[in-house]
């Protein structure tokens, strides 16, 4: 297994495909996405990203680059791929020992100041309560600007449509299979899975409905500097429902006493920016089991990782979810 050590050794003879003169590198995250800071002088870093190998291709991290600087140029608050020297925004580094290295493709992108506003699983203060409108307006932006976008030629990104959220090879993972789940469990999952599948059948997939999205945009992936939040880490970007950007944003205040006020006031924000539709608006309720099932595929697939402590409490959110789900229907 390759070490933070072997990472750091890699990130420094990366650099000099950027023309950076690194004077410290720090592994600031080493999940399946390593990333680094750079710094290059007393008031001047970067970020360095070496990219889970099997996830994005080369095609997928250049369309993710040309996306995102679409979304500057609309004035939303996101970083900035940095090209190499040779003006593209990747190259490839083999880190490790010669005879047991690993390729992996290696991006670079401006630091973003502040602190991410809570995580992924683990849950947030109420404070956040008070990020939430802005939150929502910053979707509904992105939303809008789905609308107008005309990808080029070449751009490719995934679909967390109905099977790349609950199809048989399902991006996240077969969470109803998950080996750790009882068998009265994994039989609520297969169930919930089923209702789930039938209720996104009857969901539009027109352009108004269906679109580029962050896919997510939970409070981990917001970065707040003061008053001022930057959204990062658009590595699963792809073409979904609007309705599940809303679902994963939300997500993590669910059981949370603040779910409510935070889930208004996103709404607010984002109502201010794009009038959702009731029916939209109550299907955001099918996404929040979703995200709940599809956690479960996706951490079960990462033991590795610190989050894993909280599987046993994700399995058990889950499973509620599920089964409020099925008691509705």
């Amino acid at each position: 297994m390759l070490s933070e050590h072997d990472f750091v050794e890699a990130a420094k003879r990366a650099c000099g495909f950027w023309n950076l003169a690194p004077t410290q590198v720090d592994v600031l995250s080493h999940t399946e996405n390593v990333v680094c800071r750079i710094k290059v002088s007393s008031d001047k870093q970067v970020v360095m990203r070496f990219h889970r190998p099997g996830y994005n291709e080369l095609a997928e991290l250049n369309s993710e680059v040309v996306w995102v600087q679409s979304l500057a140029v609309s004035g939303l608050p996101v970083p900035a791929a940095l090209q190499t020297a040779a003006g593209d925004y990747y190259r490839s580094v083999d880190i490790g020992a010669v005879d047991s290295n690993e390729q992996r493709i290696v991006g670079v992108v401006d630091w973003v100041e502040g602190q991410p506003l809570g995580g992924a699983l683990s849950n947030a203060s109420d404070d956040v309560v008070a990020h939430y409108e802005t939150i929502g307006s910053l979707a509904a932006q992105i939303r809008c600007h789905s609308h107008a976008w005309e990808p080029p030629k070449g751009f490719v990104r995934r679909r967390w449509d109905i099977d790349g959220l609950l199809g048989e090879d399902p991006l996240w993972g077969r969470f109803w299979e998950v080996s750790s789940l009882t068998p009265n469990q994994k039989a609520i999952f297969g169930e919930a899975r089923k209702v789930l599948r039938e209720g996104l059948g009857g969901l539009s997939v027109e352009p108004d409905r269906f679109g580029l999205i962050h896919s997510d945009l939970h409070l981990g992936n917001i970065m707040c500097s003061g008053d001022e939040l930057t959204i990062i880490d658009f590595d699963d970007a792809g073409y979904g429902w609007f309705a599940h950007e809303i679902a994963v944003a939300l997500h993590p205040g669910i059981g949370e006493s603040w779910f409510a006020s935070a889930r208004q006031a996103f709404l607010d924000g984002y109502c201010s920016v794009y009038e959702l539709a009731l029916d939209e608006i109550e299907s955001v309720d099918l996404f929040l089991v979703i995200r709940s099932l599809m956690i479960v595929g996706w951490l079960d697939a990462r033991p590795e990782l610190s989050a894993y402590d909280y599987f046993p409490i994700v399995v058990e959110r889950a499973e509620q979810a599920a089964k409020n789900l099925l008691s509705r229907s």
